[in-house]
């Protein structure tokens, strides 16, 4: 169902036709919502909205940077893996291409350990920060449930 409501307004010169032609349409609700979100944008932040972008950035350090930098690794110890397999079967260079797959299968296996121990590092790093925020948060949260 359209909420749209239309106001038209015209006038003509004579038999010709010439003039205006106006037409104005209120925006519907999903307009309103993505006006208000685009002025929400622009707003100065409260202090609670800060303290959430700051504990949802540092969040993403500890998870996404370490995400990305497996993936990349990963990625690339397959292409190794890859030029030793193509070394092996169309190069006919055998022993070359065990080695050169060795070495990709070991890049791959490299990569999770790597990315647990990025993962833990950034929790050392943030943690701390992480769960004062959060505390912080929770406990204005449950202050205005106590008040209603």
């Amino acid at each position: 169902m359209d909420e749209r409501t239309e106001i038209s307004s015209g006038q003509t010169d004579g038999a010709n036709g010439d003039g205006f032609d106006f037409s104005y349409s209120a925006p519907n609700s999903e307009e309103k919502r993505w006006i208000e979100s685009i002025r929400r944008e622009y707003l100065p932040q409260s202090e609670h909205d800060a303290k959430v972008v700051e504990i949802k950035k540092l969040h993403r350090k500890v998870k996404q940077t370490p995400s990305v930098i497996a993936v990349v690794l990963g990625v690339v110890g397959l292409l190794i893996l890859g030029v030793g397999m193509c070394m092996v079967l169309e190069w006919n260079q055998m022993i070359g291409g065990i080695i050169v797959g060795l070495f990709g299968m070991g890049v791959m296996l490299f990569t999770y350990p790597l990315y647990q121990f990025m993962v833990t590092r950034g929790k050392s790093k943030y943690g701390e920060r992480i769960v004062s925020l959060a505390d912080e948060l929770t406990a204005g949260r449950n202050d205005k449930n106590d008040d209603k």
